[in-house]
């Protein structure tokens, strides 16, 4: 059974200033000195209350959103994996375990679980603070908007959380009966948005204010703490072209690139290197497994598929050694990681 330990690491909250402007210019190929991170974006309607946010952490962490009340949120984000699950494909509904240990039972989506960790600042780039939240692209494709319309879509996969006794027109009429049936929820749902009660926009609401609060801070790179290592690695970054995909402030352009990975025709997203460290395997469909592996893939990647890939050069192995030290430097910050104890359900925290 997938047990989730709770582990209690500095409460997340808004990132702290950079330190050294003139390396971050070297770093941002939009221009401009990118300033302090922002903190997480809030809707038009303002910042979430304590309650919003407390009912998303238990909807996150409770199988009652899944079809066969067998796999939650937190199965293929979990806060002891940095909030992805370290498989290179994710296990969906069926599946038995955690992380690379986890059994599949027939359903094995066909991507990486990309970490939900600083998940609200996506679309932050060094020349734009970030989009309207309504606007902020999701998922390796950025086929979806926003963290509201990101959290309804596991919901609603057949190979994710709904699977087969339901179909997308029914999962959330399903769930929403669930959570009416159970008492903690009927209240939990009025102290948090009053008379609306239980909806699928209430749900997802819930999900996208805890997955606000998933914010790393104060690692090295943001402390100005870097060992020679890791300067060295930083130039190097810079040097070799990474910064065309990988710039500002939280190291990504959030735009599609065609790197000639398996999958996606279109394209897919360059990821923000915050936290990469710690959320191994690497690329959309989880085919390279260390971070050195990426450096040498793109050491030798078709620099014709992308524009973007034109200016990036291969890395010496000491090159490689010391990027790897800079990356590091971008993933040693605190996050909030603590689990629920129960949930109202009664179910098994995580999933099964």
């Amino acid at each position: 059974m997938l047990r989730l330990l709770a582990v209690t690491v500095a409460l997340a909250g808004c990132g702290p200033e950079f330190r050294d402007d003139e390396a971050l210019n070297q770093l941002n190929p939009l221009g401009g000195t990118p300033g302090p991170r922002p903190a997480p974006m809030q809707p038009a309607s303002g910042a979430a209350s304590t309650a919003t946010v407390e009912l998303g952490r238990l909807l996150f962490f409770d199988p009652i959103l899944s079809g066969e009340r067998d796999i939650a949120c937190a199965t293929c984000h979990h806060p002891t994996l940095a909030w992805a699950d370290g498989r290179a494909l994710s296990v969906g509904t069926g599946g038995v375990g955690l992380g690379r240990a986890r059994t599949p039972n027939g359903h094995v989506t066909t991507r990486n679980s990309m970490t939900v960790l600083n998940t609200a600042l996506n679309g932050v780039t060094a020349r734009d603070l970030g989009p309207d939240p309504a606007l902020a692209p999701m998922f390796w494709d950025n086929r979806v908007r926003s963290l509201g319309q990101q959290a309804a879509q596991p919901i609603l996969a057949a190979d994710e959380m709904r699977g087969t006794r339901f179909t997308e027109d029914t999962i959330f009429p399903e769930v929403e009966a669930r959570l009416r049936a159970t008492p903690e929820y009927v209240t939990r749902f009025a102290e948090a948005f009053g008379a609306a009660g239980i909806s699928r926009d209430g749900i997802t609401r819930a999900l996208a204010a805890f997955e606000r609060t998933l914010v790393e801070q104060g690692s090295s790179f943001d402390r100005g703490a870097l060992t020679p290592a890791q300067r060295r690695g930083q130039a190097a970054f810079g040097e070799h072209g990474c910064p065309a995909c990988h710039g500002g402030p939280m190291f990504s352009d959030y735009a599609l690139h065609r790197l000639g990975v398996s999958g996606l025709a279109t394209g897919v997203r360059a990821p923000s290197l915050r936290l990469v460290a710690k959320t191994a395997p690497y690329m959309h469909d989880g085919s390279l497994p260390t971070l050195e592996a990426v450096l040498q893939f793109y050491g030798r990647v078709d620099r014709r598929l992308d524009p973007a890939l034109r200016g990036v050069r291969g890395f010496s192995p000491q090159e490689a050694a010391d990027v790897v030290a800079f990356l590091e430097a971008l993933s040693d910050g605190s996050v909030e990681a603590t689990a629920p104890q129960q949930v109202p359900s009664g179910l098994t925290i995580g999933g099964r």
